[in-house]
């Protein structure tokens, strides 16, 4: 009974002095302080795992997101680079209505099948034929200039003859001077040449080939090529001239081929048709 009337006096004491000292408090604080730095080592790993697990999953939602932005900007070029050709295509075919309004005559217009250029023969292969009313020796133009001549056709298709082929020679006119003269295939792809120049011919560099019409197989006044060089070696009995087509084969999927004209009926001195005009078997593919 005696202790417990001590404890209950002590109590009261402490009461007393910590309601007037505060210190419980100063006490609790002094442990808070040294308790605080261990609780922070106890949480560190903790707090760490939480964050890197945070980042991890920041990270990849920013590679999905990377990756889901980069896939919608390549479809976005892609649909770009598609309008882009549409374009052009739409503008090719509007040079090519325009040219076949300026030359006044019946045209067809075909579309490229094949492209041979090797040295020895430039020849494309269209995709129109006899059923469709092609005739070898018919004109063959782009929106830009003349591309050459039809020369075999098929039942469902043609071969066309380019004025590049080292076996064609087409009547030409320059447009500044109007000197006549016969520029021959080279051989090389949109390249003419021009063998047969007086040493005194009026000719120089950006003059404008066209047809004379002579010979009665292209229209007079299409236009062919320009001059990109002349050269008067001494010595020679001609001049020489090289010519760059106006047509470009290269940019292009869709020619047209004049199917009706004054001269339709005249046979090429060039390159004269077959028997029968017509092969009724198809090219090898």
């Amino acid at each position: 009974m005696a202790r417990l009337m001590f404890y209950i006096l002590l109590c009261m004491v402490l009461m007393t002095l910590d309601y007037r000292g505060r210190w419980v408090d100063q006490i609790r604080q002094t442990g808070t302080l040294i308790i605080e730095p261990v609780l922070l080592l106890v949480e560190a790993p903790f707090s760490l795992g939480s964050n890197i697990r945070q980042r991890v999953t920041d990270r990849q939602e920013l590679l999905a997101e990377h990756a889901r932005i980069s896939r919608e900007l390549d479809e976005s070029r892609a649909e770009l680079l598609l309008m882009d050709e549409l374009r052009r295509e739409n503008a090719r075919l509007r040079r090519l209505l325009e040219a076949s309004v300026a030359i006044e005559r019946g045209f067809q217009a075909v579309e490229l099948r094949q492209i041979d250029l090797n040295p020895y023969s430039h020849r494309v292969l269209v995709d129109r034929g006899a059923r469709d009313g092609l005739r070898v020796g018919q004109p063959v133009m782009d929106a830009e200039g003349l591309v050459g001549q039809v020369d075999q056709v098929f039942i469902h298709s043609a071969s066309v003859i380019l004025l590049s082929d080292p076996d064609h020679a087409l009547p030409i006119e320059i447009d500044r001077s109007r000197l006549r003269t016969i520029a021959y295939g080279s051989g090389r792809s949109g390249e003419l040449r021009l063998d047969d120049l007086p040493m005194n011919a009026d000719i120089r560099n950006g003059d404008v080939l066209l047809t004379s019409g002579l010979g009665g197989r292209f229209p007079p006044g299409l236009p062919v090529a320009d001059v990109i060089s002349v050269e008067r070696a001494p010595g020679e009995a001609f001049a020489v001239a090289r010519a760059r087509m106006r047509s470009r084969l290269d940019d292009t999927r869709h020619l047209l081929i004049v199917t009706r004209s004054e001269s339709a009926d005249l046979v090429s001195p060039i390159l004269p048709p077959t028997e029968s005009g017509v092969n009724t078997q198809e090219p090898e593919s």
